[in-house]
């Protein structure tokens, strides 16, 4: 009997200590984020003409927020609700959680934005994170919206991403990723056009011809769960954005090309 009660005591000791661990983490990170909303705060407290102020906060807060992204894995499970209704960043997260992607405006650019991203993912009880390489005067994009479809036993993200490069000139684009041996794959090609395959479409087009579109961000490349459909707007020459899709319908282990149709199918 007092053997017992030790063990009922030990026990209650132990899911004592592990809800105030739980609690004191949660509220570290709570007290970064805030901090971090205090940078970039101070970042957007410059006019964009003081271009080394600007640059020094957006690189400090780049920097400090990749690090703490890195050190601390409970990250990928935390809401940053408080960033997010900032709108600081967009982070955006897999339907299955292993799957997070962070992107900010670092207002380095003018009217060309200038974006900066995290990846971070979740493979074999570890957590993982990284920065993509841009190539020479590509700006970035920001992420809207993650679609997680799974393919042969397998899970595939599909990321909506946005590009800026200027008031007029924007591009929407949709691309694969998967996690393999804790790696983030983001080569595979799973669309397939008549003639090829693609790990990625992307559209180029006039702002201004969808600009009194309602949703924000624009929803342009939109997938129909249901249907497992993906809606490719079709742009003219000019960039206008018109009402006719290029449609691609997951079919074995690929998005294929189906045809073209006006709207969406209900």
């Amino acid at each position: 009997m007092i053997m017992f009660r030790n063990l009922r005591y030990t026990l209650l000791l132990l899911s004592f200590l592990l809800v105030n661990k739980s609690f004191s983490q949660k509220n570290d990170l709570l007290s970064n984020e805030i901090q971090f909303i205090k940078l970039y705060s101070k970042l957007l407290s410059f006019p964009q003409e003081n271009y080394d102020s600007v640059s020094y906060y957006a690189e400090k807060f780049e920097n400090e927020f990749a690090q703490f992204i890195k050190n601390n894995p409970t990250t990928i499970d935390y809401s940053f609700e408080n960033i997010i209704d900032s709108n600081i960043c967009w982070i955006k997260t897999s339907g299955d959680k292993n799957f997070r992607i962070y992107s900010w405006d670092s207002w380095t650019g003018g009217s060309m934005h200038i974006f900066k991203t995290i990846y971070q993912w979740k493979s074999n009880g570890k957590v993982f994170s990284s920065l993509p390489h841009y190539a020479e005067g590509d700006p970035g994009s920001f992420c809207s919206k993650i679609f997680t479809v799974p393919i042969n036993n397998q899970f595939f993200y599909l990321a909506i991403t946005n590009g800026v490069f200027s008031n007029k000139d924007m591009m929407q684009q949709i691309s694969t990723y998967n996690i393999l041996e804790n790696q983030l794959i983001d080569t595979t090609k799973i669309f397939k056009t008549k003639t090829k395959k693609l790990n990625n479409i992307s559209v180029e087009f006039d702002f201004f011809s969808v600009a009194d579109r309602p949703e924000r961000p624009l929803e342009l490349i939109s997938y129909d769960e249901k249907k497992k459909i993906i809606y490719i707007p079709v742009v003219n020459n000019n960039g206008k954005v018109s009402n006719k899709n290029i449609l691609y319908q997951l079919k074995g282990g690929y998005f294929e090309f189906i045809g073209f149709e006006n709207g969406k199918r209900k």
